[in-house]
């Protein structure tokens, strides 16, 4: 071993001269200026001059070889003295690169590239999931969606989807148990997956590597596909609860408006509030009895004007009056005015104590008669209308001051019964709000509004990403092994130096 280590001889030629060199003081110094090829003429070693006798006093401790003692030379020296050796490293560390990379397990990495939009598709006005246009809390959702991509609920539907924990890349054989063996897939494919958001986007950049090829494109589709699901998932999650909320809030509601309306109905009975077109009937029953009044008003003041007419004045006035509404007054008169014409006729021809005169007159008395009786009669019926509406009149007014009471007592009423109809009307309002909304989110449920795109789906990786190509991994071990075997080589050599300069100084 240590003749494959030995330096060759012009090299050993130097470190001999430069040793005599150190040992002795007053030595004949050898040339030290060599070249390269004034060294390959001759093996032997150089000729030193002769030592003089030994002083008597004590030789001084040698000193410790330091870095600047050695020379390029030397380390060349040592380089070609293990050539072997580096080549030996040199063939080693090309045999592991080409092994590794030929034997060493695959790793296939398929890329997408997904756009996650904040901002969620607007299918109604007041969504229940409102989005924010600040550009921090922007960010945040983009990262919680982030968190989600890669969350345990999407990669359990993956494995669930792929079968994954019976895969042996994904299962621990040592694993009976199938909860076991689930954990395990989910912990070696949180390995598996790699997602980031870039810089200054809205753009996520999944990374899925597997053993093979076609299996990480699948898992990455996968991921995708279970992140969308999850996203519309919890989404439709929120959406159902929101109107599971609303809807047992609706049956309180519908007991409260119930109970309201059945207080303004009992009011309205106790009361005796009617209404008719939204106007009380008290109201619509007084009005009438108003415009009655003012009938029986009317009627009264006519009857009495009637009245006067026909008992007060001359009689030619009272027998006008009277023949104004009696057809068979007026008869009378036209008859009696012919009879008393004709007797005035009669009377200036015959005389009057002529027999026809005589036989006239009483012609003529009894249609005065019938007359003054007609009068009578007619005054009698003015007198018993003028009564009857002096009677309808007190009676209107009497139920006038009647519904005037019911009417205001009504009003005072009507103030409790409109708080009332209020309280109704709020909590109808607030039950028909809440159906609705409750309907509304409930259909909601179906649609889908998170805006999540694919722009770069993931395709099967050509070459793998894990291990290098074999080309570089066998340049990289040759290279290793090269750097290697000159570091093992210089170190040996340099070992080699102190352990024969310390025997050496031993010796001397």
């Amino acid at each position: 071993m240590y003749a494959m280590l030995r330096p060759p001889k012009f090299l050993r030629r130097d470190a001999a001269s430069k040793e005599a060199g150190d040992t002795a003081g007053n030595a004949v110094p050898v040339p030290r200026h060599h070249s390269l090829l004034s060294y390959l003429g001759s093996d032997e070693e150089p000729q030193t001059a002769p030592s003089p006798a030994r002083s008597t006093q004590p030789t001084p401790a040698p000193a410790q070889m330091a870095w600047p003692d050695i020379s390029l030379g030397m380390v060349l020296g040592w380089l070609w003295a293990s050539k072997w050796l580096v080549l030996l490293f040199v063939i080693l560390g090309a045999l592991a690169g080409y092994g590794f990379g030929n034997f060493s397990k695959p790793k296939f990495t398929a890329g997408s590239q997904i756009f996650i939009d904040p901002t969620n598709l607007r299918v109604v006005d007041d969504d229940i999931f409102t989005s924010n246009s600040q550009l921090d809390m922007q960010i945040y959702d983009v990262e919680s969606k982030l968190r989600i991509l890669t969350s345990a609920n999407v990669l359990n539907s993956v494995i669930d989807a792929l079968q994954l924990d019976q895969d042996p890349e994904f299962r621990d054989d040592g694993s009976g148990a199938s909860q076991s063996a689930r954990l395990d897939a989910l912990r070696a494919l949180e390995k598996h997956v790699l997602a980031k958001r870039e810089e200054n986007s809205f753009v996520v950049n999944l990374d899925v590597w597997s053993q093979s090829a076609p299996k990480a494109m699948e898992i990455a589709n996968s991921i995708i596909d279970k992140f969308q699901d999850e996203l519309m998932k919890a989404q439709a999650d929120n959406a159902g609860r929101a109107a599971t909320e609303l809807f047992s809030r609706l049956d309180a509601l519908k007991n409260e408006v119930s109970v309201a309306d059945d207080a303004v109905q009992k009011f309205k009975r106790e009361h005796n509030i009617l209404s008719s077109s939204g106007e009380l009937v008290s109201s619509i029953v007084a009005n009438q009895t108003n415009t009655q009044l003012v009938d029986a008003q009317a009627r009264t003041i006519r009857a009495r004007s009637r009245y006067q007419e026909l008992s007060t004045g001359s009689p030619d006035n009272r027998l006008d009056s009277a023949s104004i509404d009696s057809q068979t007054m007026t008869a009378l008169r036209t008859q009696y005015a012919a009879v008393k014409r004709e007797l005035d006729a009669q009377s200036a021809v015959f005389g009057t104590r002529h027999p026809r005169i005589s036989a006239m007159r009483p012609q003529l008395e009894a249609i005065q008669a019938q007359i003054a009786a007609e009068q009578s009669r007619i005054l009698t019926a003015a007198r018993s209308e003028l009564a009857q509406a002096e009677a309808a009149l007190m009676a209107q007014q009497n139920q006038a001051n009647t519904m005037k009471s019911v009417v205001f007592g009504d009003n005072e009423a009507l103030v409790q019964l409109r708080q009332l109809e209020r309280e109704a009307e709020s909590k109808s309002t607030v039950y028909q709000a809440f159906m609705g909304r409750a309907k509304q989110i409930a259909e909601r449920q179906q649609i889908n509004t998170t805006n999540v795109r694919v722009i770069s789906p993931p395709t099967i990786p050509k070459t793998r990403s894990y291990p290098p190509r074999t080309l570089y991994l066998t340049a990289g071990g040759l290279f290793g092994g090269f750097v290697l075997g000159c570091a093992i080589a210089i170190a040996l050599g340099f070992l080699s130096l102190m352990f024969r300069r310390t025997a050496d100084n031993q010796r001397a």
